[in-house]
């Protein structure tokens, strides 16, 4: 019996009746004060409170998609199958020039402040040259007034004399909502499987910088990545302000948009999506984990769009139904069995079959919306996607 669907819900509702049945029926039986009377009533009182507490947690897991199947729940691992590429989509491919790391090339207002700088703690060492850096930086956006924290990742050929004219293609990772920005470091751990795939050779080096969704300065507002009508432009600080405070800071980076990338997984995956398809011109690449699909209003986003026609352009499928597909490459990560996406993940294929936005998929046989599944796709998607990434000119020969 799957772990999710009517079936097993209506079992669990059927036995949770049943527990509380049997409190009714079994109360005056064990009124008695000796011990095996108290211990009865305990039992019986303890067993409905927990299918009552089984059946709430069932009823969530099924809303939301944490744990897509027994598998998913009790953490055996599961096969991630290859990554598909529609055959009538052809990708292109290049690379290359920079300068060195730090703030030189600011002009005028500086944008991006760094608070702190660490190397990864491998049994390697934590020498710049071998395992990458990382700094923790506060983002300013010069267009939209608007800030957030993030933490930025350079791989180790940033350091390497051999590196120094290469310019480097930058992924923009992001949490879903609300987040933790230190899980994408600690959790997922997306500088340390780069690291990995660079040194088997499966990656190319780019620089990670890891955010949130929603700026610092907005609070704990999910703004689904959106230029709220009247409140703040995260669309734009994500597209204009971003890029701009990183190229400002860190003159080694490409500018090309097709040497830019987004990824995240639930509400970052949508923003991945969305914003990419409506800033082509400034992002060519994204990947969606366990992604939205559509323009969610609820208790976090408040009345996010105030109109139809405004959540209509902010809804990626609309956007695939009625608009030109934008000239990006997309991969979309999701499960056969336990994830409520697979339907749009399906549909978003077969709309950009044949066209300038070229879909590759990433699908498990089973998993849920949780950081198991996540940790099992963020290799193979990372893979994909720096490889996938371009810069002006080839990597060096070393």
């Amino acid at each position: 019996m799957n772990l999710t669907g009517d079936l097993f819900l209506a079992l669990l509702i059927l036995l949770t009746i049943g527990a509380f049945t049997g409190v009714i029926l079994l109360w005056r039986r064990l009124s008695g004060r000796n011990w095996r009377a108290v211990l009865g009533r305990v039992g019986v009182l303890g067993g409905a409170q927990l299918m009552v507490v089984v059946l709430v947690a069932a009823l969530a897991n099924d809303y939301f998609g944490f744990y897509g199947s027994w598998h998913d729940l009790f953490g055996f691992a599961t096969q991630t199958q290859s990554v598909f590429q529609n055959p009538d989509q052809v990708g292109t491919r290049g690379r290359g020039t920079g300068t060195a790391l730090g703030a030189g090339g600011t002009v005028g207002r500086q944008l991006l402040s760094v608070q702190s700088i660490s190397g990864l703690n491998l049994p390697s060492g934590t020498a710049p040259a071998v395992t990458g850096q990382t700094q923790n930086v506060t983002i300013q956006g010069a267009v939209t007034g608007l800030s957030t924290q993030a933490i930025v990742y350079f791989p180790p050929q940033y350091f390497q004399q051999a590196y120094q004219d290469y310019r480097f293609p930058v992924a923009i990772i992001s949490t879903g909502y609300p987040g933790d920005l230190q899980a994408l470091e600690n959790r997922l751990k997306y500088p340390y499987r780069l690291l990995t795939g660079l040194n088997g050779h499966t990656d190319r080096p780019v620089v990670l910088v890891m955010t949130q969704p929603s700026p610092t300065s907005v609070g704990g507002t999910d703004t689904e990545c959106t230029n709220v009508p009247g409140g703040p432009q995260v669309n734009t600080f994500w597209a204009q302000d971003i890029p701009t405070a990183l190229e400002q800071a860190y003159p080694r980076l490409a500018t090309d948009a097709r040497s830019w990338g987004l990824m995240g997984d639930s509400t970052g995956g949508d923003c991945a999506l969305k914003v990419s398809m409506m800033n082509s011109d400034r992002f060519g690449v994204a990947v969606s984990l366990s992604g939205d699909y559509n323009a969610p209003e609820d208790i976090t986003t408040g009345n996010l769009y105030q109109n139809q026609q405004f959540r209509d352009e902010n809804n990626v499928m609309w956007r695939l139904r009625n608009l030109a597909k934008p000239p990006i490459a997309v991969l979309l990560a999701s499960s056969l069995t336990g994830e409520n996406d697979i339907s749009a993940v399906q549909e978003f294929v077969r709309l950009t079959r044949g066209t300038p936005l070229r879909t590759s998929t990433l699908l498990r046989n089973e998993g849920g919306h949780n950081f198991a599944t996540w940790n099992a796709e963020i290799a193979p998607a990372l893979q994909w996607l720096t490889n996938t990434l371009t810069s002006p000119t080839p990597l060096p020969r070393v």
